[in-house]
């Protein structure tokens, strides 16, 4: 009969077995070997800045001249979306 019950998914109702809570050692993450210096940081940061795709001058100069335009639209609709609610408002005051 058990073995009837654990094929139609009607085991038992018993709850799971309690997780062992993690050791200190396992929650603290890890740096690696320590105390390597800060040489050791700068060179691995020269390392990591070779792997980097770095932008052609003709993108950067598009991208920023993208930034700047789309900051200029953003901020001409917010000026003037104030400046619609500022007369609203002085007429509903007077």
């Amino acid at each position: 009969m058990a073995r009837q019950m654990r094929r139609s998914g009607a085991a038992t109702m018993a709850a799971p077995p309690a997780r062992k809570p993690a050791s200190r050692t396992m929650m603290r993450p890890d740096f690696g070997s320590r105390g390597r210096g800060f040489g050791q940081f700068l060179v691995e940061v020269r390392s990591e800045l070779r792997k980097v795709v770095w932008p052609t001058r003709e993108e950067s100069t598009k991208l920023t001249a993208l930034v700047v335009g789309i900051s200029m639209v953003v901020g001409f609709f917010l000026g003037g979306v104030d400046f619609l609610f500022t007369k609203l408002f002085e007429l509903l005051v007077k």
